[in-house]
């Protein structure tokens, strides 16, 4: 779980510096503070080979400095390069034996290879001679084992280990939920994170991983409450803006998600994804004008955001803006093709300027874009049942049944028959469909309203209605 956090203008100056004299070969001698700000950003920023860069100068420069060696075998191991990260361990383990960090990330690269057995027993002399301090390191090396193990609980119970004696450890705090959510604790962590904060009632992660349980067990208004108080706390906890005002979109409290998104933006400046963000809240709001002024900065800032496009073709579409909306769908799908909803809205659009070829031909890319997703199917079964195209639907509900299921394709099977006159096979559709979702029968009315006046299918509504 990735924490991302405002960041600070002097070392952004710092980095671009770097890079620009990087670029053209010309590295003078860094002093060691100016090399460990460098490895902070880019090891953060999960840049690990701009850090293994860095750290390679560093060694260039300070020979012998064997905390440059370690960080070299963790940014190797993050890198997934485990052999010449042992090999890096093995020589710095010469020139400083009794660094304390080289058998933990030892234990870390055999897990990695999976050798759990020597893993676990590096970590068992380790903590037999470690102090109180130091545990915490060797707490976080035996989670990091157990969930390569998949042995979940053993991972949440060795963090709450660690938390009880380091309670405001960032890295145990990320971890701790991490765990939470893979071994399914999420009452032992509702209660685990209120006794922290009845002791540290400023920790922001706490409040943050609170505020996760609470959702997964559906506290919503407790959730967003909690993450409020992350982000209230640390102002610059990006994280704690975005998923929370994400918890709230998904609610459908969309005034509230967008005075968050707005906090957000006025904390960290305008930033194309929460410009996109804020966007759809006002397109859901019925705010479309505010909603194209959002869209169109999210674009000067991010020529290339297909989901910029995507909502912008959303609002002319709203508009009644046929031809733009076409454009922008176009704009979106051409820079990312592989995605359902962009076809699916630019098949509607096509339909809205009665081009029903091109329709055609966007909803079968967005049924082979999603073709999981039944709401592909429905909407291009049902686009064929109002043009008539009875048997063409019957195709498509058929091509569905090999990937998704759904009362709405049901429903839509037992129109197809009705409309071709096979009466009894529509009557069964019709029964599995309304014992499948009784509460979504009107879709038969909206697709064909001249089933309306049928006796029989009237009949059938009542009778289940009744049940």
């Amino acid at each position: 779980m990735e924490h991302r956090t405002k960041r600070d203008a002097a070392l952004v100056s710092l980095v671009s510096d770097f890079e620009a004299n990087f670029e053209k070969g010309k590295v003078e001698f860094l002093q060691e503070k100016t090399i460990n700000q460098l490895l902070q950003y880019y090891e953060v920023d999960g840049q690990i080979e701009k850090a293994l860069e860095v750290v390679n100068i560093g060694l260039d420069q300070y020979k012998y400095r064997s905390d440059f060696y370690i960080i070299k075998a963790r940014l190797l191991l993050a890198n997934k390069q485990i052999e010449e990260s042992l090999t890096v361990l093995d020589f710095v383990q010469n020139i400083a034996p009794f660094e304390a960090e080289i058998p933990i990330l030892r234990a870390k690269a055999l897990a990695m290879l999976g050798q759990f057995t020597e893993a676990t027993y590096i970590l068992k002399e380790v903590k037999e001679n470690a102090l109180s301090g130091d545990l915490v390191d060797v707490y976080l090396c035996e989670s990091f084992v157990y969930e390569l193990m998949k042995d979940y609980d053993a991972m949440y119970q060795v963090l709450v280990e660690a938390v009880e004696i380091d309670p405001l450890n960032q890295e145990v705090l990320q971890r701790l939920w991490i765990s939470v959510d893979l071994s399914r604790k999420y009452q032992e962590s509702i209660d685990l994170h209120h006794k922290l904060l009845n002791k540290n009632p400023y920790s922001f992660l706490a409040w943050y991983n609170l505020g996760h349980a609470y959702a997964c067990v559906q506290e919503y208004e407790k959730s967003i409450d909690a993450m409020e108080y992350s982000f209230i706390i640390n102002p610059e906890f990006e994280n704690g803006y975005i998923d929370c005002a994400d918890l709230c979109f998904s609610i459908k409290l969309f005034s509230r998600a967008l005075n968050i998104y707005q906090d957000a933006v006025e904390v960290f400046g305008p930033d194309s994804e929460l410009l996109v963000y804020m966007s759809e809240c006002l397109i859901l709001l019925n705010k479309i004008e505010e909603a194209k002024e959002k869209l169109f900065l999210a674009i000067k800032y991010d020529a290339y955001n297909d989901e910029a496009y995507y909502h912008l073709a959303q609002c002319y579409f709203k508009e009644g803006n046929w031809y733009s909306s076409i454009n922008a769908f176009h704009k979106a799908i051409s820079l990312e093709d592989r995605t359902e909803n962009y076809y699916l809205g630019l098949a509607k659009a096509y339909i809205e300027v009665e081009d029903y070829t091109k329709a055609t031909i966007n909803f079968k890319k967005a049924t082979q874009a999603g073709h999981e997703g039944y709401i592909y199917w429905y909407e291009y079964a049902s686009f064929l049942l109002k043009m008539g195209l009875y048997k063409e639907a019957l195709m498509v509900l058929d091509d569905a049944e090999e990937y998704t299921y759904a009362a709405e394709l049901l429903y839509c099977r037992a129109m197809a028959h009705f409309f071709i006159k096979e009466r009894e096979q529509g009557l069964e559709y019709l029964e599995e469909a309304l014992l499948e979702n009784y509460s979504i029968h009107q879709i038969i009315f909206e697709i064909a309203p001249e089933l309306e006046v049928n006796s029989e299918i009237q009949s059938m509504l009542k009778y289940f209605k009744d049940e």
